[in-house]
């Protein structure tokens, strides 16, 4: 899995768009840390736990806030990466 995540830009001007990039940038140290303990240790549910946060989170913004297109792209990347790790997850029999 990629987690092609691309970096959110911060602006100075909205407090709402600097909000989201903190609660963004945090996020990214989470799913870093996520990451790294899947690879090592197949802990694929913490990382998808994670990388649907960070789903929701940018969920909320783009319906309150903002229409940004390159925002739009990124929460499909984003969306896409969270499908892949949910279809790795092991299922109960």
């Amino acid at each position: 899995m990629a987690l092609t995540w691309p970096g959110a830009g911060f602006s100075a001007e909205d407090p709402e768009r600097s909000t989201y990039n903190n609660k963004m940038a945090l996020i990214g140290v989470l799913r870093e840390s996520a990451r790294q303990r899947a690879v090592a240790s197949g802990d694929l549910q913490t990382l998808c736990l994670i990388l649907g946060i960070g789903v929701d989170v940018t969920d909320q913004y783009l319906q309150a806030l903002d229409a940004d297109p390159a925002l739009q792209e990124r929460h499909q990347v984003m969306k896409a990466d969270l499908d892949t790790c949910l279809v790795g997850l092991p299922t109960a029999d």
